[in-house]
């Protein structure tokens, strides 16, 4: 039974120790499922910005410090979670273990479950429930991804947009075009919304589908 989904990122930059890091992993998790995951150079920094949340600059500091080549994605369980304060300890200390096995910080680790779940659905596009019932001796073969983060540079359709939107926890999608949320600014993040310029209404956002835009109204529950 899954207890506990976190997800670790090994940025191209670390992968030299890559068989050190996922031993390390496996002694205290139960291995799901890995992804290696490679972005379009293009939008590379537009991705990492998008995925933690940081602005451009410091996202360019951090796309040189990562490497944009292909990175691994391992997706754990962890049966037994010490939870204080909302993070997971045990996530906590095998990060810091894995960043000193690499030298520096080119491994990503979710700090919290909602944290966990946002990671794994802007990579792959699934919640933990989607996840391949992959057998335990295979979890470590992974499974091969050109793609960018879902939703980047633009959603392909508008029912692959609502299909993420169900995906969330805690916001809610009302016709037409309404979604309400708790965090206007994570939302936004996570629907690579932009805000629309010259608006009367700073709830007025767009996203772009399928090259084309469209209006979404962000309110605050």
């Amino acid at each position: 039974m899954t207890n506990n989904i976190n997800v670790f990122v090994l940025w191209a930059n670390g992968r030299h120790k890559e068989a050190e890091i996922l031993s390390a992993i496996k002694e205290h998790f139960e291995i799901l499922q890995t992804y290696e995951i490679l972005w379009n150079s293009k939008y590379f920094t537009r991705n990492l910005s998008r995925f933690y949340g940081k602005k451009h600059p410091n996202a360019f500091r951090k796309k040189k410090l990562c490497g944009t080549g292909a990175f691994l994605v391992i997706c754990v369980n962890d049966p037994n979670p010490q939870i204080q304060n909302q993070k997971n300890l045990n996530l906590t200390s095998i990060k810091h273990r894995c960043r000193q096995i690499l030298g520096g910080n080119y491994l990503h680790a979710s700090d919290y479950k909602t944290e966990a779940e946002e990671n794994l659905l802007l990579l792959t596009g699934l919640s933990p429930s989607e996840l391949p019932q992959t057998p335990h001796s295979q979890a470590l073969q992974p499974i091969v991804l050109h793609q960018d983060l879902i939703g980047t540079p633009a959603w392909e359709s508008e029912t692959q947009l609502l299909s993420f939107i169900s995906k969330i926890p805690q916001i809610k999608f009302k016709a037409p075009n309404t979604i309400k949320c708790q965090d206007i600014t994570q939302t936004a993040r996570l629907l690579n919304a932009k805000r629309k310029l010259l608006s009367l209404s700073p709830n007025n956002y767009k996203v772009a589908i399928n090259n084309q835009y469209h209006q979404l109204t962000l309110k605050q529950i």
